[in-house]
């Protein structure tokens, strides 16, 4: 499997905190069947969480030489969680945000409360320019579990899904989880990721019985476009 969402890059954002801790994370995940995952550092301008790529990829290799050491045999690529805002594609090219492994795909969050006036309009902006925007966990978003028609402006722009495969566990409320099987059930989410912050959570020990809960509410091929296949074309850069 590949991971698309997640927080492993040390000391940077609201994630891993330390090199111990993103080891910790990285071996827990091969442990469940990851071999691939892309680091996806939020990005927020003018915020403690707008560490340049410069700095990222640093972490990365440190990340990349510690895993090796330990011969676990992942392979590890570069993206951002991009909090929604203006000029996204001007701040790629400066080498601020990193789009998903230097892809087209980039991973795009919005204000988890609220809508803002212009996410249309910006996220049109960067369809026409090439971009493939991928919006993370939609699920968790309080305007669309209050009306989940309010996706379709998304969908209609050709915005892919990212759902976060414990939105099903209930850890990020009742309503997340409704809109998360609904999502599912629709065939409407185009990755899932796991979104991990720290070791100690406990998506580790209930992997499985989400795994076979995505599963029972769609098939094991859905699930392997989700999880695999999807993911990789996001890593190789291709169309779809």
């Amino acid at each position: 499997m590949i991971d698309v969402h997640n927080h492993v890059l040390f000391g940077i954002d609201d994630g891993s905190k330390n090199i111990e801790e993103s080891i910790n994370i990285l071996k827990n995940m091969y442990a469940i069947g990851y071999t691939d995952v892309i680091a996806t550092p939020h990005y927020i301008s003018n915020n403690l969480y707008d560490t340049n790529n410069k700095k990222k990829k640093e972490i990365l290799e440190i990340l990349k030489n510690k895993l090796r050491e330990d011969n676990i045999p992942m392979n590890l690529y570069l993206g951002n969680e991009v909090f929604i805002q203006d000029n996204i594609d001007k701040k790629i090219i400066n080498g601020k945000i990193y789009s998903l492994n230097n892809s087209q795909y980039i991973l795009i969050e919005l204000p988890l409360n609220e809508r803002i006036n212009d996410d249309l309009d910006i996220i049109y902006e960067l369809i026409t320019k090439g971009a493939k925007v991928v919006l993370a966990h939609p699920e968790r978003n309080r305007v669309f579990q209050q009306d989940i028609k309010e996706l379709d402006n998304f969908l209609e722009l050709g915005v892919l899904l990212q759902g976060n495969i414990d939105s099903l566990s209930g850890k990020y409320g009742k309503k997340a989880k409704t809109i998360f099987k609904i999502i599912l059930k629709k065939r409407q989410y185009f990755v899932l990721g796991s979104d991990i912050h720290h070791d100690k959570t406990k998506y580790f020990k209930r992997f499985k019985k989400l795994k076979n809960k995505i599963i029972k509410l769609t098939d094991k091929t859905y699930f392997d476009e989700l999880t695999s296949i999807n993911p990789q074309k996001i890593i190789n850069d291709e169309n779809i």
